[in-house]
């Protein structure tokens, strides 16, 4: 995709501290990292969402996510990381990338729950989860 910071990492347009590659996934560290070692993985094939993709890309991308974390538990001898994703993230780069972080205890970071600040309702967990069923597979 024309203009994507990841497509032209991955054309070598841009330099980047790649420390995994092969025919379809890339991993390299993000140059914001929130700790030492955070490593962002991707897709080569350019998407902005998981939706962007089959489920055998997927499968593929999360090999990728599970060989280099676990290089990252080995190199950092930790056995906590933090792995996301930003799904449709409003800003900043819009090619699916999935977030490694090693974690250590005391480090102070929070819990994924942590993330939005607050919860957005009080609905019941019934109405919610019939609400998600009734879209699943459409």
């Amino acid at each position: 995709m024309n203009g994507c910071l990841f497509c032209k990492l991955v054309a070598n347009e841009i330099p980047s501290f790649t420390v995994y590659e092969d025919e379809h996934v890339r991993a390299f560290l993000d140059i914001y990292g929130a700790t030492d070692g955070h490593t962002m993985v991707i897709l080569k094939k350019h998407g902005d969402t998981i939706l962007s993709y089959t489920s055998s890309e997927l499968g593929v991308l999360w090999a990728g996510v599970q060989k280099v974390a676990s290089a990252i538990e080995k190199a950092f001898d930790t056995q906590i990381l933090s792995i996301g994703i930003n799904h449709g993230e409003p800003q900043g780069v819009r090619h699916l990338h999935v977030h490694i972080m090693p974690r250590f205890d005391g480090d102070g970071g929070g819990i994924m729950q942590s993330l939005p600040g607050k919860k957005l309702s009080n609905k019941d967990f019934t109405e919610v989860a019939r609400k998600i069923q009734s879209h699943i597979g459409k």
